[in-house]
């Protein structure tokens, strides 16, 4: 008996077959004279072109006669061998992905592929952040996370809604010397509280990687005390050499946006026990930095170079100058809605996040929640519902007495002579009474905002500390959706849009209890604490947004024209 290897060429065929190290190999026992003879095959399934038995997979032995001439005419020999053997196997169900059935039940599959029937893509290298392999090298990513393996954080929120953790839960922060939390910005949840004095800060981990690379930060900010040189907001410093350390601090009592030695400032001062929200950003493709103040540009200038702070860990509310340093430089104060994003975001995102307070579109399928990038959801009740046939989707509607929609603790609205906007599209369905729009009220204050009157006429009116000031807009006809705008900032007073256009102002302060307030739309839920009756409003609102500044000209425009 004697056992022949199969010919280089055969073997390098089986070898295409095979998955990564994984070998076959082929023997046969030949018997009989050179005309005729009796074959034996054996399958052999090798590792890394070692002769192992241990390791046999699957043993199939199959008797043929034929004639073959023994060295001539093995690639004849082979194709009839592998018909013999390819007959009596199969899988159930069959390989997917243009796998191979190589015995019972066994898939080869390609190396894009992997699972019992070749049903799982393949991603190299693997995707990171919990991304799923989706298809051969493509990987899904996690919220938050961006990158042809999801190894790019694109998204961090840190809400500080009783945690210090991120919004994903993957940033954890860790307290240090206990911070606390107090009322946030958006009159839900809580903001983080920091006292300079305690050595209050929070250090974050893992790493967040943001070398060679753009980036956007913005938070809020409430200092309660006057801020003294290089109080720190966010820090990343590897070392305290050029373009090493990350620094968003107030120095001169204004805003410094720093790589160490490579800094660019703020033009105005950053005020004590008030809220102002803050965007630096770095883009690597013009190597600027950027810094905003409540939405407005307040510097741009050219960077030396882009951040080299690898391996260390953001602190928030402190800084620490390199590996072995301690913590100083505390921030005494308010932090929330602190938001990181791995690209640059353009000036109209900035805008809306700072200044968009809420937005909201009555869709059937989400009545109730905010669009705008504060979250801040209403409530309704009253018999108040969705409608198909809004100025764009859907709109709510007023259909019974004491129906109403309502926003609730909203802090900048409730600020003494803080610019606002509230713009809104509606339509009245019936008329026979004084109906309330818009109306706003706390504990002890209330104030008829948007009010139309009982032969249509709209009246605006805000209040200065002694009276309200009050606008008497035009006629509004039942059964047409009209837009209106109301506005006021300290330098042109109060102001009437009707769809696009200016139509009354009037000069003249704000005054509140400068606490947070609610806005109700539809009704005045009969508010006894002002003497005001049960004002129902009988017709359907729709597209409401409500902003902490004044709408220009142009904003009002393409609100109008593209509601």
């Amino acid at each position: 008996m004697d056992v022949l290897e199969l010919p280089r060429p055969v073997i390098n065929f089986l070898r295409t077959m095979a998955k990564e190290s994984c070998r076959y190999v082929l023997s046969w026992d030949i018997f009989g004279g050179t005309d005729t003879v009796t074959l034996t095959l054996t399958w052999k399934l090798i590792d890394n072109d070692e002769y192992h038995p241990s390791i046999l997979k699957s043993s199939q032995q199959h008797t043929r006669s034929g004639k073959y001439k023994i060295g001539t005419n093995f690639e004849n020999l082979f194709a009839k061998i592998l018909k013999i053997f390819k007959s009596q196997i199969s899988c159930t169900p069959n390989c997917m992905n243009n796998g191979t059935c190589l015995f019972s039940n066994v898939c080869l599959c390609t190396s894009e592929w992997n699972g019992t029937y070749c049903e799982i893509p393949i991603c190299s290298p693997p995707c990171e952040n919990f991304g799923n392999c989706t298809s051969p090298g493509v990987c899904t990513c996690y919220y938050g996370w961006t990158g042809s393996y999801c190894q790019i954080v694109q998204t961090i929120l840190w809400t500080f809604d009783n945690t210090l953790n991120d919004l994903s839960g993957q940033f954890i922060g860790v307290g240090y010397n206990s911070p606390t939390y107090t009322a946030g910005i958006n009159g839900y949840g809580s903001a983080l509280a920091l006292n300079g004095i305690h050595n209050q800060c929070v250090i974050v981990y893992p790493y967040l990687n943001m070398s060679y690379m753009s980036f956007t930060w913005e938070f809020w900010i409430y200092p309660t005390i006057a801020l003294p040189n290089d109080t720190t907001f966010i820090s990343q410093c590897f070392n305290v050499s050029k373009d090493q350390c990350l620094l968003f601090m107030i120095r001169y009592d204004k805003i410094l946006f720093s790589f160490w030695y490579d800094d660019v400032s703020g033009l105005t001062v950053i005020p004590v026990n008030k809220w102002s929200h803050m965007t630096l950003i770095y883009d690597l493709i013009t190597n600027k930095k950027f810094i905003y103040l409540n939405g407005i540009l307040e510097h741009a200038q050219h960077s030396n170079g882009s951040l080299s702070a690898d391996f260390v860990n953001l602190t928030i509310g402190c800084r620490k100058m390199g590996k072995g340093a301690t913590y100083d430089k505390f921030f005494t104060g308010y932090i929330d809605q602190m938001l990181y994003n791995s690209r640059v975001k353009n000036a109209s995102e900035i805008l809306n996040d700072a200044t968009l307070v809420t937005y909201h579109r009555f869709l059937s399928n989400a009545s109730l929640m905010d669009s705008g990038p504060n979250y801040i959801n209403g409530s309704w009740g009253g018999g108040a519902v969705s409608i198909p046939s809004g100025i764009v989707n859907q709109a709510i509607d007023f259909p019974t007495n004491g129906s109403y929609f309502q926003l609730s603790e909203l802090v900048l609205l409730g600020t003494s002579n803080w610019p606002l906007s509230l713009s809104l599209w509606f339509k009245i369905n019936s008329l026979t009474e004084t109906s309330s729009i818009a109306y706003l009220s706390d504990a002890i204050q209330c104030m008829k905002m948007i009010t139309l009157l009982y032969n249509g006429t709209i009246q605006i009116q805000i209040f200065n500390g002694n009276k309200n000031n009050i606008i008497f807009g035009p006629v509004i006809h039942i059964g047409t959706w009209n837009h209106i705008i109301y506005t006021f900032s300290t330098v042109n007073g109060m102001r009437l849009y009707v769809n696009g256009s200016l139509y009354r102002s009037v000069i003249t302060t704000y005054s509140t209890n400068d606490s947070p307030v609610t806005l109700t739309f539809g009704n005045s839920l009969f508010n006894t604490t002002c003497g005001y009756l049960n004002q129902q409003f009988y017709g359907s609102i729709d597209e409401v947004r409500l902003y902490s500044r004044e709408l220009n000209a142009t904003d009002i425009i393409q609100l109008y024209t593209n509601p």
